[in-house]
């Protein structure tokens, strides 16, 4: 599990040129991982939205909505993506580990992205969370692909990826 992620991610990749996973399984990979991510996104917006009403830090509103969201909602996306948009059967805690190494780093880069939008460029907050889901959601695909739940562990399982 303590493996450096470089090396994770060689070997992730490594392990999509040498199994039987083609584009046509990077391309249902990825179409499930959109409805999915959808609707992930509109349950995070919906905990985003109330906890931006409730106003539960004045000062700094917008940031502690996107960063308690963000929380909540890699907890119920790790869930839906591990069983539905990639079927993985690598082992539950290590996915989970690997997934929140993704989702840290983003959510760091993402909780800056957010608060430059708002303070900086003023832009309104709904329409800075959107703009921040989408400059991090092809960095979530990869990240959760190669780290989170990589095609070899499936593939070790006895299944192919599509399967």
């Amino acid at each position: 599990m303590m493996v450096n992620p470089i090396r994770r991610i060689t070997e992730a990749m490594y392990g999509l040129k040498a199994s039987l996973y083609s584009r046509a399984d990077l391309s249902k990979d990825f179409g499930r991982y959109f409805v999915v991510a959808c609707l992930n996104s509109i349950f995070m917006f919906a905990v985003y939205q109330l906890l931006y009403w409730w106003n539960l830090l004045d000062a700094y509103n917008a940031e502690f909505a996107w960063f308690v969201s963000f929380v909540i909602g890699t907890i119920e996306a790790h869930y839906v993506h591990r069983r539905v948009t990639f079927k993985s059967k690598a082992r539950y805690g290590e996915s989970l580990y690997w997934m929140f190494f993704v989702y840290t780093i983003i959510g760091i880069l993402s909780t800056l992205t957010i608060s430059g939008l708002i303070r900086t460029f003023e832009v309104q907050y709904q329409l800075a969370w959107v703009i921040n889901n989408i400059l991090f959601g092809l960095v979530y695909f990869a990240g959760l692909r190669l780290l989170a739940f990589p095609p070899e562990v499936d593939s070790e399982a006895g299944e192919r990826p599509s399967d």
